[in-house]
């Protein structure tokens, strides 16, 4: 599901990078879920380090279960107006998305876009011209790590939000995996993959996790 579109005439192919919202670019713990818009907190670098990736021309887009509509936390209304003001304060900020995909479904429902399910991803690249080939992911969740597996894209996984206590709890399929402590640190780590801009580079070889 869309909660936002950029219009961009840039009809170039390039990579992304998918950015888990909750834990990611703001805060999240283990048993909470947002509902209120007016409660959303960003992490202290989440402005730079989009500003970073944005500047390295990536498409930066956010791809994020929201299960707390399908087990009626809170309404799909609701869910849409806080990514509507996590768009809205990043763009005050500098920091520009190019779209905002999320799935309002719980986990026994069987849907096709809940993560790790490739759903979301799929609907992303079929609005913008994406070389997932050269994608990146980054989240805090096993599941975030198991769709960036499944559809070959590099992954980061993340400390912040659910990282800490997923690393303790999934140690095998996630400790052999690119580990930073927070969004700015996979930012520099990206940045350090390739040494020219993304509009016609051949991004430095990088092993898959």
């Amino acid at each position: 599901m869309i909660a936002y579109l950029k219009k961009n005439g840039d009809k170039a192919k390039k990579p992304a990078v998918f950015l888990d919202r909750d834990g990611t670019l703001i805060h999240d713990r283990p048993g909470y879920y947002l509902t209120d818009p007016a409660k959303l907190r960003f992490y202290r670098h989440t402005f730079k380090a989009l500003r970073l990736l944005s500047r390295l021309g990536y498409r930066l887009i956010v791809v994020t279960n929201q299960s707390g509509v399908g087990r009626g936390y809170m309404t799909l209304s609701a869910a849409a107006a806080i990514n509507r003001r996590m768009q809205r304060d990043l763009v005050k900020n500098g920091a520009m998305l190019d779209g905002i995909y999320f799935c309002p479904h719980g986990p026994a429902e069987s849907c096709a876009c809940r993560k790790p399910a490739p759903g979301l991803v799929r609907e992303a690249a079929k609005n913008h011209r994406l070389d997932l080939g050269n994608s990146y992911l980054i989240g805090d969740k096993l599941s975030d790590m198991r769709l960036a597996g499944a559809l070959k894209l590099r992954r980061v996984f993340l400390k912040s939000g659910h990282g800490r206590s997923q690393l303790k709890k999934y140690p095998g399929p996630l400790k052999s995996l690119v580990i930073k402590k927070d969004l700015l640190a996979a930012a520099r780590w990206i940045k350090k993959s390739h040494k020219t801009p993304v509009t016609g580079h051949k991004p430095a070889k990088i092993e898959r996790a």
